[in-house]
Protein backbone atom coordinates (compact mmCIF):
# COMPACT_ATOMS: atom_id res chain seq x y z
CA UNK A 1 0.00 0.00 0.00
CA UNK A 2 1.47 3.57 -0.70
CA UNK A 3 0.68 6.25 1.22
CA UNK A 4 0.13 9.70 -0.04
CA UNK A 5 0.36 12.95 1.44
CA UNK A 6 -1.11 15.44 -0.98
CA UNK A 7 0.20 19.53 -0.70
CA UNK A 8 -1.97 21.85 -2.40
CA UNK A 9 -3.84 25.09 -1.33
CA UNK A 10 -6.94 24.45 -3.68
CA UNK A 11 -9.70 21.92 -1.64
CA UNK A 12 -10.62 20.72 -4.90
CA UNK A 13 -7.86 20.06 -6.25
CA UNK A 14 -7.23 17.76 -3.29
CA UNK A 15 -10.66 16.58 -3.69
CA UNK A 16 -10.14 15.68 -7.47
CA UNK A 17 -6.97 13.73 -6.87
CA UNK A 18 -8.73 11.84 -4.21
CA UNK A 19 -11.52 10.72 -6.22
CA UNK A 20 -9.41 10.16 -9.16
CA UNK A 21 -7.67 7.86 -6.56
CA UNK A 22 -10.45 5.81 -5.12
CA UNK A 23 -10.25 3.19 -7.42
CA UNK A 24 -6.75 2.33 -6.77
CA UNK A 25 -6.41 -0.41 -4.11
CA UNK A 26 -3.15 0.26 -3.43
CA UNK A 27 -2.70 3.70 -3.18
CA UNK A 28 -4.16 5.24 0.22
CA UNK A 29 -4.50 9.53 0.95
CA UNK A 30 -3.42 9.63 4.71
CA UNK A 31 -3.08 13.23 5.36
CA UNK A 32 -3.37 16.79 3.37
CA UNK A 33 -1.60 19.87 3.72
CA UNK A 34 -2.62 23.30 2.08
CA UNK A 35 -0.91 26.16 3.10
CA UNK A 36 3.29 25.95 2.99
CA UNK A 37 3.94 27.00 6.14
CA UNK A 38 1.73 23.58 7.90
CA UNK A 39 3.28 20.75 5.35
CA UNK A 40 6.26 20.17 7.27
CA UNK A 41 4.33 19.78 10.50
CA UNK A 42 1.66 17.05 8.30
CA UNK A 43 5.41 15.46 7.60
CA UNK A 44 6.51 14.98 11.01
CA UNK A 45 2.93 13.56 12.20
CA UNK A 46 2.62 11.38 8.91
CA UNK A 47 4.27 8.61 7.73
CA UNK A 48 4.37 8.39 3.88
CA UNK A 49 5.86 7.13 1.10
CA UNK A 50 5.29 9.94 -1.50
CA UNK A 51 4.84 13.60 -1.50
CA UNK A 52 2.40 15.16 -4.40
CA UNK A 53 3.18 18.31 -4.09
CA UNK A 54 1.78 21.73 -5.71
CA UNK A 55 4.79 24.64 -5.87
CA UNK A 56 2.43 27.80 -5.55
CA UNK A 57 1.33 28.66 -2.09
CA UNK A 58 -0.04 31.43 -0.71
CA UNK A 59 2.26 31.46 2.42
CA UNK A 60 5.71 30.54 0.33
CA UNK A 61 6.75 28.04 -2.50
CA UNK A 62 6.74 24.58 -2.96
CA UNK A 63 10.48 24.48 -3.79
CA UNK A 64 11.60 25.72 -0.68
CA UNK A 65 9.52 23.04 0.90
CA UNK A 66 11.89 19.87 -0.97
CA UNK A 67 14.66 20.09 1.18
CA UNK A 68 13.08 20.53 4.49
CA UNK A 69 10.86 17.77 3.64
CA UNK A 70 13.79 15.74 2.35
CA UNK A 71 15.61 16.34 5.49
CA UNK A 72 12.51 15.52 7.96
CA UNK A 73 11.43 12.39 5.71
CA UNK A 74 14.61 10.79 3.83
CA UNK A 75 12.49 8.11 2.69
CA UNK A 76 9.69 10.16 1.53
CA UNK A 77 9.54 10.74 -2.26
CA UNK A 78 8.74 14.04 -3.37
CA UNK A 79 6.57 14.07 -6.69
CA UNK A 80 5.58 17.39 -8.16
CA UNK A 81 2.50 18.06 -9.69
CA UNK A 82 2.20 21.63 -10.79
CA UNK A 83 0.64 24.29 -14.10
CA UNK A 84 4.19 26.08 -14.10
CA UNK A 85 5.89 24.61 -16.15
CA UNK A 86 8.71 26.81 -16.78
CA UNK A 87 12.10 25.43 -17.50
CA UNK A 88 13.93 26.73 -15.00
CA UNK A 89 11.18 25.54 -12.21
CA UNK A 90 11.46 22.37 -13.39
CA UNK A 91 15.03 22.00 -13.42
CA UNK A 92 15.23 23.85 -10.08
CA UNK A 93 12.59 21.16 -8.27
CA UNK A 94 14.65 18.49 -10.04
CA UNK A 95 18.01 19.65 -8.66
CA UNK A 96 16.80 19.89 -5.04
CA UNK A 97 15.80 16.88 -4.70
CA UNK A 98 12.12 15.97 -6.86
CA UNK A 99 12.12 12.90 -8.04
CA UNK A 100 9.31 13.88 -10.36
CA UNK A 101 7.70 15.94 -12.48
CA UNK A 102 3.63 16.03 -13.64
CA UNK A 103 1.20 18.65 -15.27
CA UNK A 104 -2.01 18.88 -14.14
CA UNK A 105 -3.70 18.71 -17.31
CA UNK A 106 -2.00 14.53 -16.48
CA UNK A 107 -4.55 12.32 -17.07
CA UNK A 108 -5.69 9.78 -14.35
CA UNK A 109 -3.62 7.23 -15.32
CA UNK A 110 -0.79 8.77 -15.53
CA UNK A 111 -1.28 10.49 -12.29
CA UNK A 112 -1.24 7.17 -10.86
CA UNK A 113 1.47 5.76 -12.68
CA UNK A 114 3.77 8.79 -11.94
CA UNK A 115 2.81 7.83 -7.84
CA UNK A 116 4.07 4.17 -8.10
CA UNK A 117 7.15 5.11 -10.07
CA UNK A 118 8.01 7.96 -6.88
CA UNK A 119 6.90 5.33 -4.70
CA UNK A 120 9.47 2.76 -5.84
CA UNK A 121 12.23 5.49 -6.47
CA UNK A 122 12.10 6.04 -10.47
CA UNK A 123 12.13 9.25 -11.90
CA UNK A 124 8.91 10.14 -13.28
CA UNK A 125 8.03 12.77 -15.83
CA UNK A 126 5.04 13.55 -17.73
CA UNK A 127 5.85 13.66 -21.75
CA UNK A 128 5.44 17.43 -21.59
CA UNK A 129 7.85 17.56 -18.78
CA UNK A 130 10.67 15.21 -20.10
CA UNK A 131 10.65 17.62 -23.45
CA UNK A 132 11.52 20.47 -21.22
CA UNK A 133 14.53 18.84 -19.03
CA UNK A 134 15.47 17.51 -22.88
CA UNK A 135 15.83 21.00 -23.75
CA UNK A 136 17.66 22.56 -21.37
CA UNK A 137 20.50 19.60 -21.02
CA UNK A 138 21.34 20.01 -24.74
CA UNK A 139 21.39 24.07 -24.18
CA UNK A 140 23.52 23.29 -21.17
CA UNK A 141 25.92 20.99 -23.01
CA UNK A 142 26.13 23.24 -26.10
CA UNK A 143 26.80 25.99 -24.15
CA UNK A 144 29.72 24.18 -22.18
CA UNK A 145 30.66 23.01 -25.83
CA UNK A 146 30.76 26.34 -27.11
CA UNK A 147 32.60 28.07 -24.45
CA UNK A 148 34.98 28.05 -21.67
CA UNK A 149 34.73 31.34 -20.65
CA UNK A 150 35.40 31.57 -16.66
CA UNK A 151 32.57 31.88 -14.52
CA UNK A 152 31.51 36.00 -13.81
CA UNK A 153 29.03 36.16 -10.74
CA UNK A 154 26.20 38.03 -10.31
CA UNK A 155 28.12 40.63 -8.27
CA UNK A 156 31.00 40.92 -11.26
CA UNK A 157 27.95 41.66 -14.03
CA UNK A 158 26.38 44.14 -11.85
CA UNK A 159 30.15 46.12 -11.00
CA UNK A 160 30.72 45.86 -15.25
CA UNK A 161 26.97 47.09 -15.76
CA UNK A 162 27.75 50.28 -14.05
CA UNK A 163 31.00 50.93 -15.36
CA UNK A 164 29.53 50.53 -18.63
CA UNK A 165 27.50 53.14 -17.74
CA UNK A 166 30.55 55.05 -17.31
CA UNK A 167 30.76 55.23 -13.46
CA UNK A 168 33.71 55.77 -11.35
CA UNK A 169 34.32 53.84 -9.26
CA UNK A 170 33.28 55.76 -6.14
CA UNK A 171 30.33 55.67 -7.95
CA UNK A 172 29.98 52.18 -8.34
CA UNK A 173 30.21 51.45 -4.59
CA UNK A 174 27.86 54.48 -4.06
CA UNK A 175 25.11 52.32 -6.05
CA UNK A 176 25.92 49.13 -4.37
CA UNK A 177 26.82 49.83 -0.85
CA UNK A 178 30.23 48.85 -0.99
CA UNK A 179 33.61 50.48 -0.78
CA UNK A 180 35.52 52.36 -3.90
CA UNK A 181 38.59 49.95 -2.68
CA UNK A 182 36.04 47.07 -2.76
CA UNK A 183 35.15 47.79 -6.49
CA UNK A 184 38.50 48.09 -7.14
CA UNK A 185 39.42 44.72 -5.88
CA UNK A 186 36.66 43.34 -7.90
CA UNK A 187 37.65 44.82 -10.91
CA UNK A 188 41.25 43.59 -10.83
CA UNK A 189 40.00 39.96 -10.08
CA UNK A 190 37.82 39.97 -12.96
CA UNK A 191 40.16 41.36 -15.31
CA UNK A 192 42.92 38.95 -14.06
CA UNK A 193 40.37 36.05 -14.42
CA UNK A 194 39.45 37.09 -18.13
CA UNK A 195 42.76 37.36 -18.77
CA UNK A 196 42.36 41.10 -19.70
CA UNK A 197 44.23 44.66 -19.37
CA UNK A 198 41.96 47.50 -18.67
CA UNK A 199 38.14 48.81 -18.20
CA UNK A 200 37.97 49.03 -22.25
CA UNK A 201 39.13 45.66 -23.23
CA UNK A 202 36.84 44.65 -19.95
CA UNK A 203 34.01 46.17 -22.01
CA UNK A 204 34.51 45.02 -25.31
CA UNK A 205 34.84 41.61 -23.61
CA UNK A 206 31.49 41.77 -21.85
CA UNK A 207 29.46 43.25 -24.70
CA UNK A 208 31.05 40.41 -27.15
CA UNK A 209 29.96 37.47 -24.79
CA UNK A 210 27.08 38.82 -24.12
CA UNK A 211 28.01 39.48 -20.49
CA UNK A 212 25.76 42.81 -20.07
CA UNK A 213 23.39 43.59 -22.96
CA UNK A 214 23.29 47.26 -24.94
Amino acid sequence: MIKLIIADDHQIVRAGIRSLLLGNQDIVVVDEADRAAGLLDVVKRTEADVLLLDIVFPDGSGLDLIKPVSQLAPGMKILILSAEMEEDIVCEAVSRGAIGFLHKDASSLELVKAIHCAAQGEPYFGQRISAIIYKSYTKRLQEQTDSNMPVVTLREKQIIALLAEGCSLKEVGDRLFISPRTVENHKANILHKLGLKNTTELLRYAFKHKIIEL
